[in-house]
């Protein structure tokens, strides 16, 4: 097996592996002590922004590493597929969001993407922007950019991916994290996040191995 798919995998399974250990803690928080009902109803609302943060800490983690495998490649920017070259493009170059008034920074912006394009290798930008909401549009954005296969909304039947993730685990993180402290959390909830996190995880796991050994970084000749 090629040695960097190894260590690719090896680094997002144990970083996988972690976030799953921490699931299980958060899982288990009240039941492991004799907490007062508010207590352990406080807990309970505050284990769903921890365990979302879970989420999106993955999604950072992951990219980067497979962003570092990428650049160890040494890709030009002939052979780098065009999204990944426009995903790089905007977070190296913020000129294209904002582009400058002063000729002097237009100057500027013009010579950077001129060492760019001319350069022998692309180094990938490891800013993954996660817009601090990872929801289910945000995910498949993420995945688009790096030429990676989308994810299903149903990946069993009657089980909406963005219904668990939009209408559920990132609501009532928002809700709570905008003091609306009245939500009601209960231990089913809990396991209802930490399904579908787990769920996320393997999911994205699958199709960043998959692009990488079909080289869907590449682009297409």
């Amino acid at each position: 097996m090629n040695t960097a798919l190894v260590l690719l995998e090896q680094e997002i399974t144990s970083d996988i592996d972690t976030r799953l250990s921490s699931i299980s803690s958060i899982k288990t928080l009240t039941s492991r002590y004799n907490l007062l009902d508010y207590d352990k109803d406080l807990l309970l609302q505050h284990s769903i922004p921890m365990i979302y943060s879970i989420w999106e800490g993955f999604i950072q983690q992951t990219f980067q590493i497979y962003i570092r495998t990428l650049n160890k490649l040494e890709l030009s920017f002939d052979t780098l597929c065009k999204p990944m070259i426009i995903f790089h493009l905007e977070n190296k170059f913020k000129q294209f969001a904002e582009y400058p008034k002063k000729l002097d920074k237009k100057l500027l912006f013009f010579k950077q993407l001129n060492q760019f394009y001319h350069a022998e290798k692309i180094n990938i930008n490891p800013i993954v922007n996660t817009e601090s909401n990872v929801g289910f549009a945000i995910l498949n954005k993420i995945l688009a950019e790096f030429n990676l296969e989308k994810i299903q909304e149903y990946p069993e039947p009657k089980y909406s991916l963005k219904d668990e993730l939009d209408k559920f685990l990132l609501k009532i993180r928002n809700n709570i994290a905008h003091g609306q402290n009245s939500i009601l959390v209960t231990t089913n909830d809990i396991t209802r996040a930490a399904k579908l996190v787990t769920l996320l995880m393997d999911l994205v796991f699958e199709r960043i191995k998959e692009g990488f050994i079909n080289q869907t970084y590449l682009e297409s000749t």
